[in-house]
């Protein structure tokens, strides 16, 4: 009966779920006349909704461009409710991450910047620490957690495109060897879609929370974080899969 109730609930909320999709698109979305305002309204409602189940960054490029065809006196207004939409996203998906993560190590750690003073490939990283998260492998003993030393540095930014160069090592853990990625991250680069992976059940992501080229300062968050927070977005390799198996059966 209990699950019989469950599964009636997600299939309620699924439709709900399906019918806001069906008729933002239909409203506020399809081609025609409907002003930036309600682009925005709907862009948020979206946001609220799918932005763990959708890549919404291509519809916030999309409508920021728009943002910058607008009337002059009207652009600062779009351009601060559209950064505001953008930033509940992150903030949202940033919490939905560090779940659970608090008691046993920091997963996440900040780094503000000075984009007319960044940091050398040869320089001081700007975050450099230890990450951790409980260890979600359900035949790990109580109280494992799995750590990751990592390090950050921003070296360059691009303001036309509102993104920075992000350059991110991992140590190697005991068997493995330290890897190393190179990639630009911007405004409208969400951590539950735009991640990396580590090793089987370790992802990170380099979120840029705040980016303000014109008084040169920026805030970056590492978050590091186990792969089922992002579900179905990061679906599992073949040998991984046939490894758990073989393993639940020992």
């Amino acid at each position: 009966m209990y699950t019989e109730l469950l599964s009636k609930r997600e299939e309620a909320d699924t439709a709900v779920r399906r019918g806001i999709f069906d008729k933002v698109l239909e409203r506020y979305l399809a081609p025609g006349d409907q002003g930036l305002q309600a682009k925005l309204v709907a862009l948020e409602l979206l946001a609220t909704n799918f932005h763990d189940s959708l890549d919404l960054s291509p519809l916030f490029w999309q409508i920021g461009r728009e943002v910058q065809r607008a009337p002059k006196n009207e652009r600062t207004g779009l351009s601060h409710e559209l950064t505001r939409i953008a930033d509940g996203v992150k903030d949202r998906q940033i919490s939905g991450l560090e779940l659970g993560s608090g008691a046993q190590g920091q997963a996440s750690k900040l780094a503000d910047l000075r984009l007319d003073a960044l940091t050398t490939e040869n320089g001081k990283p700007d975050i450099d620490a230890d990450f951790s998260f409980p260890d979600p492998d359900p035949f790990a003993p109580r109280g494992r957690t799995l750590t990751r030393h990592l390090k950050l540095w921003i070296t360059a930014h691009d303001a036309p495109r509102r993104r920075v160069w992000a350059i991110v090592d991992a140590r190697a853990n005991q068997g493995e060897k330290d890897q190393r990625w190179v990639f630009w991250i911007d405004t409208f680069d969400f951590p539950m879609v735009n991640f990396t992976r580590v090793s089987r059940s370790e992802r990170f992501a380099v979120v840029l929370q705040e980016y303000e080229p014109e008084s040169v300062k920026a805030k970056v968050r590492l978050i590091y974080f186990p792969s089922a927070r992002v579900g179905a977005k990061d679906k599992p390799f073949i040998d991984d899969v046939i490894s758990d198996l073989v393993h639940e059966r020992k």
